[in-house]
């Protein structure tokens, strides 16, 4: 089992990914903007760190900027739908520059766990 922060701005998407995370195993913390994930990751250590990246008060890619040059530098797992003005591929292109691994929204639940199974490898209970 991994500590996993979750950090999405839109409810519906973070309790659907949550969902699939803590039923995966894994402890979730959640947080709805940036700037609020952003205070939880530098008051405790997470094993792994999902943000969106178009938020508001704080974006992603700030977060996952800050978190990559952290003491205890959490997995870092970028994710992003774009927006009207911005693709899903150019809002990830700056944070692949730090982070771990990217995701484009939508994604399938499998290609999520997936990719948090390579990034925290053999922390999960019962492997």
């Amino acid at each position: 089992m991994a500590d996993i922060l979750l950090i999405d701005d839109m409810p519906a998407v973070r309790r659907s990914i949550a969902a699939v995370l803590r039923g995966a195993g894994h402890a979730v913390t959640e947080a709805d903007d940036g700037e609020a994930g952003l205070a939880l990751a530098q008051s405790r250590r997470f094993d792994l760190v999902v943000t969106d990246i178009l938020m508001p008060k704080r974006d992603g890619t700030a977060v996952v900027m800050a978190l990559a040059e952290a003491p205890a530098r959490p997995k870092l797992l970028a994710i992003s739908g774009g927006s009207g003005a911005l693709s899903e591929t150019d809002a990830l292109r700056l944070a692949s520059l730090k982070a771990d691994a990217t995701l484009a929204k939508p994604f399938e639940n499998t290609d999520l766990l997936a990719v948090v199974d390579r990034l925290v490898g053999t922390m999960r209970e019962g492997r």
